[in-house]
């Protein structure tokens, strides 16, 4: 979490708000980690966020990244990126 937060402060294009990790609310048989970030541009921090987990030696197979817009409290989050083809859906 500190390198993407360090990587996202270097590159001008956000900070890490918050994370959580738990139950999926849409599915309590699976667990996730959720991390949270504020970006300036989305196209440039998913393309960091995934090299930064890829180079964290994290589990990159099952990653989902999603976006929603600044400011919204009850937003809905829009799938952006997931590394399963075929997967069109995201909740926390």
């Amino acid at each position: 979490m500190e390198y993407l937060e360090i990587s996202l402060a270097d590159a001008d294009l956000g900070t890490v708000d918050g994370f959580d990790m738990g139950k999926c609310i849409s599915d309590p048989k699976k667990y996730a980690l959720n991390i949270f970030c504020v970006v300036t541009e989305e196209e440039r921090s998913i393309a960091l966020i995934k090299r930064v987990l890829r180079e964290s030696r994290l589990d990159y197979t099952r990653i989902k990244i999603a976006a929603m817009p600044y400011g919204i409290e009850e937003g809905t989050y829009t799938l952006k990126y997931a590394s399963k083809k075929g997967v069109t859906d995201f909740s926390l």
